[in-house]
């Protein structure tokens, strides 16, 4: 298996920065000054729940272990496939969190009745979330 194989050919100070982009992208998104007040409102967290630091670490942990594998398969997919560059790497990062990421939002919030608006939020954060990781992986192999 080409891709399981690409692993082992992995620069990982490039899945580490990948790793890391995602909290940058995640704490500009859902900022109080960009999409963080309608995505806290359609999740029912007031402004003081979504500021506060109580049970931050391991939700901290969590993000960090779930981005981390999602850039050491993310890098191993763009080796295995080819992928090189800033914007190939950018596009493969962007396709694979729209089908996958973003497609799991549509699904599990759509028979969840949950808004509409929620699944945008989310998705299109998970669509640049892993286009940022894409193209850090596609730049620095």
């Amino acid at each position: 298996m080409a891709w399981l194989d690409a692993i082992g050919d992995l620069n990982w100070w490039a899945v580490l920065v990948a790793t890391l982009s995602t909290f940058v992208v995640g704490f500009l998104f859902y900022s109080t000054g960009a999409l963080g007040r309608q995505w806290a409102s359609l999740v029912g967290l007031t402004e003081e729940e979504m500021s506060s630091s109580a049970g931050a670490g391991p939700r901290f942990a969590a993000t960090g272990v779930a981005s981390l594998l999602t850039a050491v398969l993310l890098g191993a997919l763009i080796l295995a496939t080819g992928v090189d560059g800033l914007w190939e790497g950018l596009l493969f990062g962007a396709v694979v969190g729209l089908v996958f990421r973003a497609g799991a939002h549509v699904i599990h919030n759509g028979f969840a009745h949950l808004p509409t608006r929620l699944t945008l939020i989310d998705g299109l954060h998970d669509v640049i979330a892993l286009a940022v990781m894409g193209a850090i992986l596609g730049v620095w192999q």
